[in-house]
């Protein structure tokens, strides 16, 4: 019974590890995405392309901070178990580059939102209806 146990529990790890290698993978699509698009506004003068890098940047940032998350729990799951006995634990310094590249890619997605927003009206009066159309 103990064998089986055992073996569950190491399955249950293994998944958790497949499912946040998963999720990170995900989000180095969303970052490939996001870069694509961030290149095409630059290259074109495409201004419209910054709001879904944005996004795809923002989604790429949650992706991640939800694959740390998994794995954390993957762990502390295994250091609470009955069968390791752990003195003492600390996260390495790929944890901080996880947490270092969530913040970096959502700060940076809201910034692109933040410039790809349309221009403020100069005049408290003025509405996006009787403001005099601009000549590109």
């Amino acid at each position: 019974m103990e064998l089986a146990s055992q073996f569950l529990s190491i399955c249950f790890s293994a998944e958790y590890s497949i499912s946040a290698a998963a999720i990170a993978i995900i989000s180095i699509g969303f970052m490939v995405l996001g870069t694509i698009c961030l290149l095409l506004s630059f290259n074109k003068r495409m201004d419209y392309f910054l709001k879904p890098a944005g996004m795809f940047f923002i989604f790429s940032g949650l992706c991640i901070i939800i694959s740390v998350e998994v794995m954390r729990q993957s762990v502390k799951r295994m250091i609470d178990s009955e069968e390791t006995i752990w003195i003492q634990y600390h996260y390495s310094w790929s944890f901080t580059c996880a947490i270092s590249a969530f913040v970096i890619l959502f700060i940076g997605g809201i910034t692109l939102l933040l410039i790809s927003l349309p221009r403020m009206p100069q005049n408290p009066w003025e509405t996006c209806m009787d403001a005099p159309p601009e000549h590109v």
